[in-house]
């Protein structure tokens, strides 16, 4: 089986589904209940836990994670925490780790050391949701060289031109942008799958859906094209509008049982 993120997918394959990534905000809505909630999430089915670094200027991102953002900074997220969380998620469960962030918080903390210690805290990838492929390559390779899966993003607007270079820098999968816009509700673009088809033309690494995906979802007809799915916003929303900790685990595991199950529709032709 392959290392690092690969064996999500290797292992959801084996199962005849898709494999299901969740996104969490680190530090949402506190240190100690993220935590409670990212064991909830790997304990209900999801393939891989993607965490969200906070950052102030989340521009990528919707109306749901940037509230989710602002609640964990006012909490004391930071950087350092999300790498805690993160070795001690290692320790508990043997789920793969993705960090999700914006390059700003990489840089104040030194890439080396983000390097260093992200493998150290026995995280397999990181996205830089603003880092293109084709800039500080130092980084990217910094990243690379610690043992990290470069998970890199294709959009419905990525020309052929440049679909290479991102297909070619990215390790573990392939991050393909569903639609135009930021994370949240919203159908995919018409786009996606000759997009989806034009990533398998140039990479064999598995295709995952993020941006916009949700339980009202229609995952069949990625059938073939899409080998997992990363959901955020849908799973976030709900917890919002909750008041109470109990009340929001037991939302985050009926959704994730609920979206464990919709992975079935991408079971392998």
């Amino acid at each position: 089986m392959p290392a690092g993120t690969g064996r999500a997918f290797e292992a959801a394959r084996s199962e005849g589904r898709g494999a299901f990534i969740a996104y969490l905000t680190s530090g949402y809505p506190d240190p100690a209940e993220s935590d409670r909630l990212a064991l909830a999430l790997c304990d209900e089915g999801a393939d891989v836990l993607e965490l969200g670094v906070p950052f102030s200027d989340p521009v990528a991102d919707g109306p749901v994670i940037q509230r989710t953002t602002q609640i964990a900074l006012e909490s004391g997220a930071t950087l350092a925490g999300v790498l805690r969380q993160a070795a001690a998620l290692r320790r508990a469960r043997p789920i793969p780790i993705v960090l999700m962030s914006y390059l700003n918080p990489v840089h104040r903390f030194g890439v080396e050391r983000f390097a260093r210690e992200a493998s150290a805290a026995g995280v397999d990838g990181v996205v830089l949701v603003d880092l293109p492929p084709e800039e500080e390559p130092e980084t990217w390779d910094a990243i690379g060289a610690a043992g990290l899966d470069t998970i890199t993003l294709a959009a419905p607007t990525t020309t052929d031109a440049r679909l290479p270079a991102i297909a070619s820098r990215a390790r573990g999968f392939l991050y393909v942008v569903a639609r135009l816009g930021v994370t949240g509700a919203g159908s995919a673009d018409p786009a996606i799958l000759d997009l989806l088809d034009r990533c398998r033309g140039l990479t064999p690494l598995p295709r995952a859906l993020g941006f916009g995906m949700g339980q009202e979802s229609d995952l069949a007809r990625f059938r073939g094209r899409a080998e997992g799915v990363i959901v955020g916003s849908g799973l976030l929303a709900p917890l919002l509008e909750i008041g109470d900790a109990a009340g929001r685990e037991r939302s985050l595991r009926a959704f994730a049982r609920s979206f464990r199950k919709k992975m079935e529709s991408l079971r392998p032709s």
